[in-house]
């Protein structure tokens, strides 16, 4: 479930100003300690290795800042640097300054080469040079928008970068070849991502598997099937996440062995049925979103075949294809179940009922947009969810009534969030903070304040849902070398969210929600 406050957004106070004496930069703060200590160094007997460890505890700008104190500094620095992230335009290989950056740190295990989507990228000899001077100790590569990188280029890293881990490609226009050069040269990958790989459209299918993957995502592809032996014969596979790929992908889930490790799934807006929903064994996480064609019956046959279901999110689309018949499924069959965030689902006291009396380990509970989910079913999550630690109801109609409830249910509740609940007053809120001496948590906010403006997607409290179809790039490449074109090419996220939620849904899914009031799916039934 996000993080909404409870109370409309304070704009913060400006931070005071920094005191004199701390207003230097690193280098005058040294040359001030350097003067105090008699104009002696007393970094100068650290050996190398000590002052390589101190500078990989720094952020990237204090690692930049310290390496103009001493060329000894500059050396140390650019010796322990092992992420980078470089613009990957073409001015860098044709300005020669990727020899020299790629020269000055020779230890970068994890490269990140980015180009902005409406210049021209470096190629193949950018990548070339990279094998040269990084190959075997690459492990993490990640490309993106390199439009005139073609399969040899990938083909030729991938020959050097032999202990290479995890590889990350978006919006590139080589195709399946050079994913299957990876593949037979890189033996150690283990994850694997790929985003509009432009190039697929032609492609043949690989007849390869990785012998130690065990992550692989595919996001808004086409043709995307042409990695499903990847998908059914990696015997180390344990996370698949496909989204917004097009194609049948029930033929693909059907060839999953039995004894797969797949534990971790993700399917959102796919054209995938019940028949590839039922074949799946041994998930313990499962990502069900806008796929209208998984009925009550594909989660029943998912459920008795995968006991040991931890978490399950279902994003229905208001569809009515799943509701109670699947969820009481879930709840006889996956009794270790701790987690459940359902959208657009409707489902009653009845499903509700036997959660709560077979799932004793369910800790959290997020609904959004379920319009059978009222006063009666609050009432009953509160009064037989014992083990529950978070709640979030969204748009749906429970009433001061019903939330009153939590007051003396749910005794290990220490977080509850309510948004857009029309029938829900803030006086309520407040009586639930009275109810248990402040230690419990309500985010509440009122009809048509700054919280409505978010998206339905936001109410996951793990922060998975959210991120489910989107490319939100690692932590661990941050090391930025030019300018940031994620920044300069995208306005502010709140800016996003809040256009994203005036801008009406596409006409697909408006034809859709028309066409399941009346006779829902009669061609898929016929």
């Amino acid at each position: 479930m996000g993080q909404c406050p409870s109370a409309p957004r304070r704009r913060k106070p400006p931070p005071p100003s920094p005191s004199p004496a701390l207003a230097v930069t690193p280098p005058q703060l040294i040359a001030s300690i350097a003067e105090a200590a008699g104009g002696e160094d007393r970094t100068a007997d650290l050996p190398e290795e000590l002052l390589a460890l101190i500078f990989g505890l720094l952020g990237s700008g204090d690692r930049k800042r310290c390496s103009l104190v001493c060329r000894r500094w500059l050396a140390a620095e650019a010796a322990s640097r092992l992420r980078l992230a470089l613009d990957a335009r073409a001015p860098l290989l044709a300005d020669e300054a990727l020899p020299r950056l790629l020269a000055r740190f020779p230890a970068v295990s994890k490269l990140a080469l980015k180009c902005d989507r409406r210049a021209e990228s470096v190629g193949d000899p950018a990548l070339t040079l990279v094998a040269d001077r990084l190959g075997p100790g690459l492990r993490r590569l990640k490309l993106r928008s390199l439009r005139a990188v073609t399969d040899d280029g990938i083909a030729a890293l991938a020959a050097a970068a032999v202990n290479l881990r995890k590889l990350s490609v978006g919006s590139c226009y080589f195709g399946a070849k050079g994913i299957e050069a990876v593949l037979r040269s890189c033996l150690h990958l283990e994850e694997l991502s790929i985003k509009r790989l432009r190039g697929l459209a032609k492609s043949e299918p690989i007849a390869i598997s990785s012998p130690r993957l065990q992550s692989l995502s595919l996001k808004e592809l086409y043709n995307g099937q042409c990695f499903s032996s990847l998908i059914t014969q990696s015997p180390n596979l344990k996370s698949l996440k496909i989204i917004r790929c097009s194609g049948d992908w029930d033929i693909v889930l059907q060839d999953v062995p039995r004894d797969s490790l797949l534990t971790e799934l993700h399917l959102e807006k796919l054209q995938v049925s019940d028949l590839g929903v039922a074949t799946l064994y041994g998930l313990e996480v499962l990502y069900l979103a806008k796929a209208p064609e998984v009925t009550d019956i594909g989660l029943t046959a998912l459920a008795a075949k995968s006991p040991r279901l931890r978490k399950l999110h279902v994003d229905g689309w208001k569809a009515n294809r799943i509701g109670d018949s699947g969820l009481a499924a879930v709840a006889q069959k996956c009794t270790s179940l701790q987690e459940l965030v359902l959208i657009g689902v409707n489902l009653t006291c009845s499903s509700l009922e036997l959660i709560a009396a077979n799932c004793p380990t369910l800790e959290r509970l997020a609904l959004c947009g379920s319009d059978s989910f009222g006063d009666a079913e609050m009432s009953c999550v509160a009064a037989k969810c014992a083990a529950l630690r978070k709640l979030c109801i969204k748009a749906c109609p429970v009433s001061d009534a019903g939330m009153d409830k939590l007051a003396e249910g749910c005794p290990r509740l220490v977080k509850v969030k309510v948004k857009k609940c029309r029938r829900v007053t803030s006086e309520c809120a407040e009586r639930l903070r009275a109810s248990r001496n402040g230690a419990l948590a309500v985010n509440f906010d009122t009809p048509g304040g700054a919280g409505e403006l978010q998206d339905a997607r936001s109410i996951d409290e793990s922060g998975m849902l959210d991120n489910a179809g989107s490319d939100v790039p690692p932590d661990d490449l941050d090391d930025q070398i030019g300018p940031d074109l994620s920044s300069g090419s995208s306005r502010p996220s709140r800016w996003k969210v809040r256009m994203g939620a005036l801008i009406p849904r596409s006409l697909s899914v408006s034809i859709f929600r028309r066409q399941t009031r009346g006779a829902c799916y009669t061609s898929h039934e016929s």
